[in-house]
C-alpha cells in the first residue's frame, strides 16, 4: 500500500468546500476540548442550585448523620465487601496514574499526563485525517488549523486567575498547568508536521525560495520559530539554567505568535483573537484585584533565609486565614523601587512574579507574613538587600518599609482544604524539608485547631537549628513548636560544628535552645533527631494502626524528598488503604 496522497489541481468551488471541511474539523476539535468544562461546570452549578433542596429533604442538615469509626463492624464489611474490592482497585489505579515517568534520571511529568496526552493526541490525529481523501494540501493544512484551534485551550490552560478548567474541576491552576504543558507539546508536533508537510510540497514543486519569503507564508515561518524558541527553553535543563529566560520567552511568544499567526492565515484569527481576549482578561483581572502594601524587611539571624510582613486588608485576611498552605506571587511594583537599592531598578522586575508561601496570616496585626530562602536569581537578592540594614544607609529611618505588590491567595490546598476537613482522615502526616515549613506549619495549626479528632504530625527536615528559629516567634499558637510532641525537627547539619567561617550553626543552637527553654520536647527533637528522617518508618508508624483508618500525606520540600515520602507509601495504597495525598511544589 503506497502513500495515498498526491498533489491534486483544484476548482475554486472545491478549494472553497476544502476550507469549509477543514474549519468544520478545526471546530470540533475546539469544541470536544471545551466540552469537559463546560459540562463539568453545568453539574457544579445544578448541585449549587439543588443543594438546599438536599438539606431539606435530610430532615435537619447533617444533624442524625453518622459516621461509622474506623476498625467498626460496618466498615470491616463495607471493606471486604464487593463495593470496598472496587473502589481499592479504583484507589490503587489513582495512586499508578499519579506516579512520575522518569527517563534518563529526568521527570517527564506524570503518568495520567501521558494517558491523557495519548489519547488527545491520538483524537486530534483522527481529525487531522478524517475526510482528506488523496489531498495532499488539504492533509497539511488541516494540521495546522487543527494546532491552531487548540491555542485558545492552551491559553485557558495557563490563566492563574479566571482559569475556567480550574473551576469546572474543583482544582487549581497549578495542578491544570500540568496538562498546559502537555497540551504544549501535541500542538507543537502538529505545527511541526504541518511545516514537514508544506516543505516537501514547496520543494517537489520547485517553488521553495519563492514562497518562503512571501509576507504570509514568512509570518507563519517566524511564529514556528518562536515556537521552537518557546520549546527550547521549556526544557528541564533550560528552565534549571535560567528560568527568567524561559519566563520571558513564553511571555514573549504569548503575546507575538498570535499576531503572526493572524497574518499568516485568515482560518487561523478567530483562534488566535480568542486566545489574546482572554490572556489580557486574566492579566486585567489579576492587575485590578493585586494588593500593593509597604512591608517590613528582616533576616533570620545565622541564615539566608529573609522574613517579610506584609499588612493586608482584612477581608484579604480572612481569605488567608480560611485557606492555610496556600501561597502568593509577589512582584516589586514601580513605587517599590527606590535608587537606594539600585538593583531594584532593573527592567526585569517588570517581568517577575515570584511565589511565595504564607507562612502566617495575623489577624491581630492584620498582616501575612512570608519567609524566603536567598538564592542566585534577581528578586530574593534584591528581598535580601531590603531585609539587610546596612546595604542602605537611610533604611534604618523607615523601619525598612518597601511596597510590594501581592496577588493571591493561590493554591490547590486552599481550595482543598475543607475536604480534607470533611475527608474522615484518623491519621495526617504533614513533612516539610527548609522553608517548605511555610506550607506545613499553617495547616498543622489550623488542622489543631478544625480537627482535634484527628491524630496530626509533623515531621521538618532543616539543615540548621536556626532554620526553624523564624517559626517560634510567631507560630499561630498558644503552644510553643518545641513543647509539642507532635512535632519532630530533624537537623542534617551537625549541630555541635559551626558550619561556617561565622559559627552560624554553633550559634543558632544556643538560640533554639533558649526558645526551647530545656524542653523534653527540644531534647527529643533536637537532640535525638540530628538526622536525616527515616521516612520508611515514620510511613509505617502512620499506617499500622489500622487498616481502615484513613491517612492524608502533605508535602512540602525538595523534589527528592516528596518522591521517597510517595515511594513509601505506595506499597500501602496497593494493600487498599485510603490516602489523602498532596504534594506542594513550584516546579514550573
Amino acid at each position: 500500500m503506497g502513500w495515498p496522497y498526491h498533489f491534486l489541481t483544484l476548482s475554486k468551488e472545491d478549494v472553497l468546500v476544502r476550507r469549509h471541511t477543514i474549519d468544520h474539523y478545526a471546530h470540533i476539535a475546539l469544541f470536544s476540548a471545551l466540552a469537559p468544562a463546560i459540562i463539568a461546570i453545568l453539574v457544579r452549578l445544578v448541585l449549587r442550585a439543588a443543594r438546599p433542596l438536599l438539606r431539606l429533604g435530610r430532615d435537619g442538615g447533617d444533624r442524625g448523620r453518622y459516621s461509622h469509626i474506623p476498625g467498626s463492624p460496618t466498615v470491616k464489611a463495607q471493606r471486604s465487601s464487593g463495593f470496598g474490592a472496587l473502589a481499592a482497585r479504583w484507589r490503587a489505579l489513582m495512586w499508578w496514574l499519579g506516579d512520575d515517568v522518569v527517563l534518563g534520571g529526568v521527570i517527564w511529568g506524570q503518568r495520567d499526563e501521558w494517558v491523557l496526552g495519548l489519547l488527545w493526541t491520538s483524537w486530534l490525529l483522527v481529525l487531522c485525517v478524517l475526510g482528506t481523501g488523496e489531498d495532499y494540501l488539504h492533509l497539511t493544512k488541516r494540521f495546522g488549523t487543527i494546532a491552531v484551534s487548540q491555542l485558545p485551550i492552551q491559553y485557558l490552560l495557563a490563566l492563574k486567575a479566571l482559569n475556567p478548567y480550574a473551576y469546572a474541576f474543583n482544582s487549581s491552576h497549578e495542578h491544570v498547568n500540568r496538562y498546559h504543558r502537555t497540551l504544549g507539546r501535541i500542538i507543537y508536533a502538529l505545527i511541526m508536521t504541518h511545516i514537514v508537510f508544506y516543505n516537501v510540497f514547496f520543494i517537489l514543486s520547485g517553488i521553495w525560495l519563492k514562497r518562503f519569503f512571501a509576507p504570509v507564508v514568512f509570518c507563519g515561518v517566524l511564529a514556528a520559530l518562536s515556537f521552537d524558541g518557546l520549546f527550547a527553553t521549556a526544557l528541564v535543563r533550560a528552565r534549571q539554567y535560567s528560568y527568567r529566560l524561559f519566563f520571558i520567552t513564553h511571555l514573549g511568544v504569548a503575546l507575538l505568535a498570535p499576531v503572526l499567526l493572524f497574518f499568516h492565515a485568515h482560518s487561523a484569527r478567530v483562534y488566535v483573537a480568542g486566545s489574546v481576549i482572554v490572556f489580557l482578561a486574566d492579566i486585567a483581572y489579576r492587575r485590578f484585584t493585586i494588593t500593593h502594601t509597604a512591608s517590613t524587611f528582616e533576616t533570620v539571624p545565622g541564615t539566608n533565609l529573609i522574613k517579610i510582613s506584609a499588612p493586608m486588608p482584612a477581608e484579604k485576611i480572612e481569605h488567608f486565614r480560611s485557606r492555610p498552605g496556600s501561597h502568593i506571587y509577589l512582584s516589586i511594583p514601580s513605587e517599590g523601587r527606590t535608587s537606594k537599592y539600585p538593583a531594584s531598578k532593573s527592567f526585569t522586575f517588570d517581568l517577575l512574579f515570584n511565589p511565595f508561601t504564607v507562612a502566617s496570616a495575623n489577624q491581630d496585626s492584620q498582616s501575612i507574613t512570608l519567609v524566603a530562602r536567598k538564592r542566585t536569581g534577581p528578586m530574593t537578592n534584591v528581598l535580601s538587600q531590603f531585609a539587610d540594614p546596612t546595604s542602605s544607609p537611610s533604611s534604618l529611618d523607615d523601619n525598612n518599609k518597601i511596597t510590594l505588590a501581592i496577588e493571591g491567595p493561590h493554591g490547590a490546598i486552599g481550595k482543598h482544604f475543607q475536604h480534607l476537613l470533611t475527608w474522615g482522615a484518623s491519621r495526617i502526616l504533614l513533612v516539610a524539608g527548609g522553608v517548605g515549613a511555610t506550607f506545613a506549619l499553617p495547616l498543622y495549626h489550623a488542622l489543631q485547631r478544625e480537627l482535634p479528632s484527628a491524630h496530626t504530625q509533623f515531621v521538618w527536615a532543616i539543615r540548621s537549628a536556626a532554620d526553624a528559629t523564624w517559626a517560634m516567634t510567631d507560630n499561630g499558637s498558644d503552644k510553643p513548636l518545641l513543647d509539642d510532641d507532635n512535632v519532630h525537627l530533624y537537623l542534617t547539619e551537625n549541630m555541635g560544628i559551626s558550619t561556617d567561617a561565622n559559627g552560624r550553626s554553633r550559634d543558632a543552637s544556643i538560640e533554639l535552645q533558649n526558645m526551647g527553654r530545656g524542653s523534653h520536647s527540644h531534647r527529643s527533637a533536637a537532640g535525638n533527631n540530628s538526622r536525616r528522617p527515616n521516612f520508611q518508618k515514620i510511613v509505617d508508624d502512620m499506617f499500622r494502626h489500622g487498616v481502615e483508618e484513613k491517612v492524608a500525606v502533605l508535602v512540602c520540600g525538595p523534589e527528592e524528598m516528596s518522591r521517597e515520602v510517595r515511594q513509601r507509601i505506595g506499597p500501602w495504597v496497593l494493600k487498599g488503604r485510603e490516602v489523602w495525598w498532596h504534594n506542594e511544589s513550584f516546579g514550573w
